[in-house]
């Protein structure tokens, strides 16, 4: 039965459901930020994912109007994002074919596919599609010679659609099941965070939904409902990944030529405890917990583009209405509310004013006392992120480099009460990388041709992990976002204090799409950490996904 609740979504929520944002993963990112190191497009900036189609589109027409610069890989590559943006760029849908209401539909053509659509110009617009996909997942542990897999199977619905030209909806919803070893199926990040997989030891089952409602007012956007978020320059979002569950928020954007104003407010989990009950079974109790988001970005020139921002997290009370506030400074909210919470303050530059070429950077402050600056004081909370995005090769080879270095001090993330934590559900929200740490990164995507990629990355990695002695005593350093500063901690935690982690993680993939909407990926990842209590990794990881999209 669960497998068929995705139908019954489908045509019964139509009313309710749209999307006018493009996904966090589809791959028309990857080519705007090569279109704008390239000058070819201008105002593009992709500190905050995701973007609305409306903008996304904008930025294809700047493209398709200067198309005589592209290479002959991109030229493709714009033609198939011609027919995926079709009705938008140009109203039609000549490169389009529905399942429902067509007298043919093939599934082999590399035309759009949808289940069903209807359009009216100026009216409503409505998109439904089915999602389907395997995986196969295989671990091979060297350290311990044992190789364990696991398959999955997801299957789902999304539904997108605009009504009188300002307002849109989405609702997307699947239903997966595991065959196989658990342990391994939660190397993906949405199965380990799923709470009904985590639920019985035996439960195999997992299910996840996303659905917003949109109104466009051309300056000011606003948004409620539920997706994934990222933001943050390069592959490792320093201010908030999707590492952590996807979580439910009320936002605007204000966009007016080199002015940007971002805010948003949503509601987080908190700390869970189980309460035993001997007739009812029990239930979790859950804490309340909610963040806040705002950030005014500047460009100063078509090159050069600079942002501000701060995020607060609190929790263990109802939603505070002084951060409901979009227009106000957080860190003196936090003051006037008498010191309950977690503020972080950010400083964000992006530069292209080298061709081909993105230099980025990302300052978050969560404490600082600038008068114990380079004592080791473990109030002196900071977060850096440098990198460079490089299409400089573009007319020799279609590669693109990025080359990232982050640097996170001891207890940035953490706080002196759990419920005020940098986490959802007790997941960063953050990357995935922990307080008290460093990371060198590396990247090449090179594009085979239009419809094929291949990345190659490698991770180095340091972190200092907090000691804990043979009683259980945990020695904190700083080095867990959910272990914050306690009375009796030393005052002092150096960088890479504790017990010193390496990872070094090597992984390469290709994409494929031999049809229109039918992708084949394969991914092989091989990780070498020495970590504390000396225990070696020594594995290699390999993932083989089919997914399609009707």
């Amino acid at each position: 039965m669960k497998k068929y609740a995705i139908i019954f979504i489908l045509f019964t929520c139509v009313a309710f459901a749209q999307n006018d944002y493009v996904d966090v993963d589809n791959s028309v990112y990857n080519f705007l930020e090569r279109m704008d190191a390239l000058h070819i497009i201008n105002g593009y900036n992709s500190l905050e994912l995701p973007k609305p189609r409306k903008d996304v589109v904008k930025y294809l027409k700047e493209v398709i109007a200067s198309q005589e610069k592209l290479d002959a890989t991109d030229r493709q590559i714009l033609q198939d994002l011609k027919i995926e943006f079709e009705y938008e760029l140009f109203g039609t849908l000549n490169n389009s074919q529905s399942m429902i209401g067509h007298e043919s539909y093939d599934l082999f053509s590399q035309k759009a596919k949808y289940l069903y659509y209807y359009t009216e110009p100026g009216r409503a617009d409505l998109f439904v599609n089915l999602i389907g996909e395997g995986e196969g997942i295989f671990k091979n542990d060297f350290q311990y010679h044992n190789n364990l897999s696991t398959t999955l199977g997801v299957i789902g619905g999304e539904i997108k659609g605009s009504f009188l030209n300002h307002f849109g909806f989405s609702l997307t919803a699947t239903n997966g099941n595991v065959f196989g070893n658990k342990e391994v199926a939660a190397l993906r990040d949405d199965i380990r965070q799923n709470f009904k997989f985590n639920e019985r030891s035996n439960e195999a089952f997992f299910d996840e939904t996303e659905g917003y409602l949109t109104a466009d007012f051309d300056m000011l956007r606003v948004k409620f409902g539920r997706d994934r978020v990222r933001i943050g320059y390069g592959p490792m979002k320093s201010i908030i990944d999707d590492y952590a569950p996807a979580f439910d928020y009320l936002g605007f954007n204000i966009n007016y030529k080199f002015f940007t104003y971002s805010y948003f407010h949503g509601k987080l989990l908190g700390e869970t405890v189980f309460q035993p009950d001997s007739i009812s079974g029990g239930i979790n109790q859950v804490g309340e917990k909610y963040i806040g988001y705002h950030r005014i970005g500047f460009d100063i020139s078509d090159e050069l583009n600079i942002g501000a921002g701060e995020m607060i997290i609190y929790g263990d009370r109802s939603l505070d209405f002084s951060y409901l506030n979009p227009f106000a400074f957080y860190k003196s909210i936090e003051h006037a509310n008498q010191d309950r919470d977690n503020s972080f303050l950010f400083f964000d530059v992006s530069d292209k004013s080298i061709k081909g070429m993105k230099i980025f950077g990302t300052l978050l402050i969560d404490d600082i006392d600038f008068s114990k600056i380079g004592t080791g004081w473990y109030g002196n909370e900071t977060l850096w992120d440098l990198g460079v995005f490089s299409s400089n090769l573009y007319n020799i080879i279609p590669a693109d480099l990025t080359f990232e270095y982050t640097m996170i001090s001891p207890y940035v993330h953490t706080h002196r009460t759990g419920s005020s934590n940098f986490t959802n559900n007790g997941y960063d929200l953050g990357s995935s990388l922990k307080p008290n740490s460093e990371l060198f990164l590396g990247e090449i995507t090179y594009r085979l041709n239009y419809r094929t990629n291949i990345d190659l990355s490698f991770k180095y990695i340091l972190h200092g992990a907090n000691p804990v002695l043979p009683d259980g005593t945990i020695i904190n350093v700083g080095g867990d976002e959910t272990l914050g500063h306690r009375t009796f901690d030393s005052n002092n935690s150096k960088l890479l204090n504790g017990d010193m982690e390496y990872s070094r993680i090597t992984s390469a993939s290709l994409t494929y799409e031999p049809v229109k909407q039918y992708f084949i990926i394969f991914k092989l990842a091989y990780l070498n950490e020495s970590l504390q209590n000396s225990v070696i990794t020594n594995q290699l990881q390999s993932y083989l996904t089919l997914s399609v999209k009707l």
